[in-house]
């Protein structure tokens, strides 16, 4: 029994060693990993996003794996196995999401066909993973859990709910920015990618307060909500004031506050993710309590 749990441990912290990518080793579980989500090369993921990632991976497997020593009664249980699981399916749930978001972000901001595209085709992706978190959370409920657990796997089920959104609105940035890329560039041009950078960073911001279980990040996460909404306002009064000024540019207008309230809606489920954060690490419902 002792032998298996330090296996199992040492293969955990193994599967996320950073040493891995920078010798000449066979590619890590990690590594292959990332190429089969994100592709390699040119159209894959850049260097920095996989460091990034690699980082949140690791540090995830690694606290999967120091987990272990504290829960020696549960080791052979399905209850450990299973939560381990599903940290590991929504750390997977989230990165999709995120990436999602970038190629749905970059295809808009270059007119990049392939990357609409590859953000739509990530989408399915996002939605099967949300079934299959349900699906391992409702079974875990059925076998009896502590308070600790009870709380992770509620969490779990609400923060797959809102990445499952946050993929959803990638798919609508990624159609109006296809159908942006058959007309003229609108002139003036939208300031939109001060608020797509804001609501990235949000984005990621949340997912690493959830990985490296950091409530006062959290906090600030949702701070940032109102400037959203701010700039959101500010797109529409702007869109607006040009359909009245140019008829011409109405159907670029339109498809630029669709854009904008997208944005919107995903710095909403990042504020939501970051809600989720506190009462994960806190036991505290901080829901509405910024609303004023």
């Amino acid at each position: 029994m002792k032998s298996r749990k330090i296996t199992i441990a040492s293969n955990l912290q193994k599967m996320g060693s950073v040493d891995d990518h920078a010798s000449n080793r066979p590619k890590s579980f990690f590594d292959q990993w990332i190429d089969s989500l994100f592709g390699r090369g040119q159209n894959g993921i850049s260097e920095k996003n996989r460091y990034g990632l690699r980082d949140r991976y690791t540090y995830f497997l690694q606290d999967a794996a120091a987990n272990f020593n504290q829960l020696n009664f549960r080791l052979n249980s399905k209850e450990a196995n299973q939560i381990d699981h599903l940290k590991k399916m929504l750390l997977l749930m989230a990165s999709n999401a995120e990436q999602c978001v970038q190629k749905a972000v970059y295809s808009l901001v270059s007119r990049d066909q392939a990357s609409a595209l590859s953000a739509k085709e990530q989408d399915s992706v996002i939605d099967q993973l949300e079934k299959d978190v349900d699906e391992l959370a409702m079974k875990i409920l059925t076998l009896g859990v502590g308070e600790d657990d009870l709380r992770f796997v509620a969490m779990a089920m609400k923060i797959s709910t809102e990445l499952e959104r946050v993929g959803d609105e990638a798919t609508t940035l990624s159609r109006r920015s296809l159908e942006l890329m058959k007309e003229e560039p609108l002139k003036p041009e939208v300031d939109i990618q001060r608020i797509a950078e804001i609501v990235v960073e949000m984005l990621k911001a949340a997912l690493d307060a959830f990985v490296y279980r950091r409530p006062d990040e959290a906090r600030r996460i949702i701070l940032k909500d109102k400037e959203v909404d701010r700039l959101n306002k500010s797109i529409y009064k702007a869109m607006t004031q040009c359909m009245i000024s140019d008829s011409g540019c109405v159907t670029r207008c339109l498809h630029y506050i669709t854009i904008s309230k997208s944005f919107e809606r995903i710095g909403d489920h990042a504020s939501n993710i970051a809600e989720e954060v506190v009462f994960l690490c806190e036991a505290r419902d901080i829901r509405h309590e910024h609303t004023t």
